[in-house]
């Protein structure tokens, strides 16, 4: 075929492409432009999923009636002109793309008044073809109704989803955009059937009750920013119990644009590595402020994404924020609340150890815990760790903000968790998970102080891998030994243990040796690195190297495990993110014997 310039209308429908895949991109590019606006209410009404009519109606500023048939103009915008930097853009449209985009592919309806006229006005385009402007009878701001979406073009409307699904997307972006802007009252009514609804507050607290519910709301915490900083996080973040089974429910914007980042929902993922289960995700509206010249804006044509100047500061940032907050508030699960996420705090305060409370052997005890406690010498936890070994290097006599109440230990269950009554309840240990957090946490230490510690096995053992296990675990091998590991390639397809971590010596030996350090590369083939991996690494270590379920315990190693537990950093859940104690309150015992 010979070279030929495609019509204007029929590169229109292409280029609209590129902006509009959905009637979700309608709406988020219509809501935007009310946002623009400075709009404080925005209602959204859609019919078939959106395919059929979609209407956003906002108390804007709006447009002057001689204006109006301009911004369906391609490149049409009053956001930016030719002296502006594209990349310091403090707006969240721009480009001029989107009405006409929307316009090439559907019939608008737009009605406006702008906010120093007395009359508003009416614009019609069917599918690329203008009409007239005529003045109408209308309230300060904008309604737009966009009707037939793709039905000049079958072939895309042919590739939307089903009523229901599209109809999800709507409401998964719009709930984002009210997440990311408390101050704006936000409703969507589906045929006919409201959906959502928002206060506009201005508390982000309250846009999270509205879209997610208020038990929701109620397990969130409080992200405090620094406002004299010129990179700043905000926004809530869940308690540890309160997660999901998947990561839509992450909400992240950027000077206020909503946008999407797999790499810094990685981050906040990381943030509670160790406090929830693998394959669990937490919910959280991370807000995050830049100087405008380190963010480009600029890099997709839907504006999903944007580029950072200082993508590992921000990734920092916002991973230390999260962290830092989760790491202070972790409470204990109460029975119960497994699955529905309501576990109070009952972790030591300031004031509560002022409190006396019941010692291991049953008497009264100080009212600080008693981190120095002899150590007895079991087969199964020995530990170099000083007490309070992670606190803040700066202030070494800080008292952490939460510990473990003291506890007697009572006995043991099922040769699986330890029982012990506390101040305030019945207390059950998962044996295996706390003694993997208490192993976790030395062998980090020693990690993170290079002094980490081998233990030979008495005969070499060699393990086979496949090419791109291979590859990854040469490159990786000084980190590898760095742990512990004594490794040497063996050929092209092989490897050679000839020592292992002294933490695992007492537990894996030769084959056994070879699978948890088959299962190390594979988590680094699963596309972990750096940080990340390495303490999956020493959790994955911890594990091999920890008392089992179903080995018997006598009292005093109870006694002790429990002891170790309390000198913990993170004593409420093993490295992956289980509970390591349940505590039953003796209030609510009372209310199942009927006593209360």
């Amino acid at each position: 075929m010979p070279i030929n310039v495609l019509s204007e209308e029929f590169a229109s429908r292409i280029a609209a492409g590129e902006v509009i895949e959905r009637p979700a991109s309608v709406v988020k590019e219509l809501v935007e432009n009310s946002l623009d606006a400075s709009s404080t209410r925005i209602d959204v009404d859609v019919l078939g999923g959106g395919a059929t009519s979609i209407v956003v109606v906002d108390n804007g500023h709006g447009i002057s009636s001689d204006e109006l048939s301009l911004a369906f103009e391609r490149f049409a915008t009053s956001k930016i002109d030719e002296s502006s930097d594209l990349i310091s853009i403090d707006t969240l449209g721009f480009r001029g793309e989107a009405l006409p985009s929307i316009s090439s592919v559907a019939r608008v309806e737009a009605v406006s008044r702008y906010s120093e006229m007395d009359a508003g006005a009416r614009y019609v385009i069917d599918f690329g073809k203008p009409g007239k402007v005529e003045s109408v009878g209308a309230p300060q701001g904008t309604r737009v109704q966009v009707s037939g979406l793709f039905t000049n073009v079958p072939a895309r409307r042919k590739f939307l989803g089903s009523t229901a699904k599209e109809l999800s997307r709507i409401q998964s972006m719009l709930s984002s955009l009210a997440l990311v802007y408390p101050n704006v009252a936000f409703s969507l009514t589906a045929d006919g059937r409201e959906r959502l609804r928002t206060l506009g507050s201005g508390k982000l607290v309250d846009a999270i009750s509205g879209i997610y519910g208020a038990e929701v709301a109620s397990h969130m915490l409080e992200l405090e920013p620094d406002e004299s900083a010129a990179f700043t996080v905000d926004g809530l973040a869940s308690t540890p119990s309160m997660n999901r089974s998947n990561r839509t429910y992450i909400t992240i914007a950027v000077n206020g644009r909503w946008i999407q980042s797999r790499r810094l929902s990685y981050a906040i993922e990381q943030a509670y590595h160790g406090f929830i289960p693998e394959r669990r995700f937490p919910i959280a509206v991370v807000r995050i402020r830049t100087p405008m010249d380190d963010v480009d804006a600029n890099v997709h044509p839907a504006k999903a994404e944007v580029r950072f100047l200082r993508e590992d500061l921000i990734f920092s940032l916002v991973q230390r924020s999260i962290r830092g907050l989760v790491s202070d508030t972790a409470p204990v699960h109460e029975l119960g609340t497994g699955r529905t996420g309501g576990s109070s705090g009952l972790l030591l305060t300031s004031g509560d150890l002022q409190k006396t409370k019941i010692g291991l052997d049953g008497n009264s005890v100080s009212p600080v815990i008693n981190r120095g406690a002899k150590r007895l010498s079991n087969p199964f936890v020995t530990s170099n760790l000083e007490p309070n070994a992670f606190l803040n290097e700066s202030n070494p006599s800080l008292t952490p903000k939460e510990a473990l109440p003291v506890l007697r230990v009572i006995g043991q269950t099922r040769e699986t968790y330890i029982l012990a009554e506390g101040p305030t309840g019945i207390y059950m240990i998962d044996q295996h998970a706390a003694h993997e957090r208490i192993t976790y946490e030395r062998v980090k230490e020693k990690f993170v102080q290079r002094a980490s510690e081998s233990q030979p096995l008495l005969e070499p053992v060699t393990v086979e891998l496949s090419p791109t296990v291979m590859v990854i675990a040469v490159t990786n091998i000084g980190v590898l030994n760095e742990i512990g590991w004594g490794i040497e390639q063996f050929g092209n397809e092989s490897l050679i243990i000839r020592s292992v971590p002294s933490a695992l010596a007492t537990r894996v030996s030769g084959d056994g040796a070879g699978q948890v350090l088959v299962q190390i590369l594979d988590d680094l083939t699963d596309g972990g690195s750096g940080e990340s991996w390495q303490d999956r690494m020493l959790a994955t270590i911890a594990c091999h190297s920890s008392v089992r379920a179903g080995q018997v315990l006598s009292t005093e190693e109870c006694k002790d495990l429990i002891r170790q537990l309390e000198n913990a950093r993170h004593p409420n859940t093993c490295p992956h993110g289980r509970p390591t104690i349940v505590q039953i309150a003796f209030g609510d015992l009372e209310r199942e014997f009927k006593r209360k």
